[in-house]
């Protein structure tokens, strides 16, 4: 099912950078040649962002922030931007394809925004918003929000604004909304807003693809299993679909789901399948 099986070393203690582990997630879904293509990608973009920066600093004032400079350059000339028009798409949730394309959701241009930043020496941090991933990076000494989709700073009315569009409109903006999102946290979320994108396309083998990298990370939670049983089913893989469920209702007896899915198992078919 996945190309390799690179996702098996997320658990260990060797570092990984938070773009080494979105190329992971490509390695693992379309092989190492959508990988390679990535990182060409990634160093070409790299290289002309290293070109615009020291031609800004000759035209613009000295004491000019180089977070400012590399945002400019990068939601410029660049061509880096958000794809509206195409927000649900698994193009922009791969990183071979939002690197080649230079379009993508926030999550995936904030990940590339956080590995520009780290490869030019500027202080940022992932900020794992509700409904839209956000980015703080530092201007000198002041940590600024910015919206990765646009490359613009957002004000407090501008994130209380999507938080509740996210949340709905009694929700207001609590500390735990704006702390730093860990490495994992970020690939957990990147595979989240994958797998729901290949969902909505009806893509189910590659949902289920997203839904064992996942259970890399979590290998028990209930709630994934659940999920994974659904795109089993799917898939008319009825006893693994089974299996999943059972695994649900076991650890989560009371949730009201439990009771759906005792009656889901018993009207699958339950003969032998073949995984494909």
């Amino acid at each position: 099912m996945l190309k390799t099986n690179i996702s098996d070393g997320w658990s260990s203690d060797e570092p990984r950078s938070l773009m080494t582990l979105a190329l992971d997630v490509v390695e693992s879904l379309y092989g190492l040649k959508a990988r390679d293509q990535a990182e060409i990608s990634l160093f070409g973009l790299e290289r002309e962002l290293a070109e615009q920066l020291p031609n800004q600093q000759q035209e613009q004032a000295q004491d000019t922030p180089t977070a400012q400079q590399l945002l400019s350059a990068l939601y410029g000339p660049l061509g880096v931007t958000g794809d509206w028009e195409r927000f649900f798409s698994s193009d922009n949730c791969l990183m071979n394809r939002v690197l080649s394309r230079r379009r993508g959701i926030p999550v995936t241009l904030g990940i590339l925004l956080l590995h520009l930043c780290e490869r030019f020496g500027i202080k940022a941090e992932g900020i794992g918003f509700p409904g839209h991933f956000l980015v703080r990076v530092w201007f000198k000494k002041e940590g600024v929000v910015i919206d990765p989709f646009t490359g613009r700073h957002l004000s407090r009315h501008e994130m209380e604004q999507l938080l509740r569009g996210a949340r709905g409109n009694l929700a207001r903006i609590k500390p735990n909304h704006l702390k730093a999102a860990e490495k994992l946290e970020i690939l957990t979320r990147l595979l989240n807003v994958t797998k729901a994108s290949f969902i909505h396309h009806k893509q189910f083998s590659q949902a289920l693809a997203c839904s064992q990298l996942l259970l890399k990370l979590k290998p028990d939670c209930p709630f994934e299993r659940r999920d994974r049983g659904f795109l089993f089913e799917q898939l008319d893989c009825d006893q693994l679909a089974a299996d999943d469920f059972e695994f649900f209702i076991e650890h989560c007896p009371e949730d009201p789901v439990a009771d759906v899915l005792k009656a889901q198992i018993v009207a699958l078919d339950l003969g032998p399948k073949t995984l494909h």
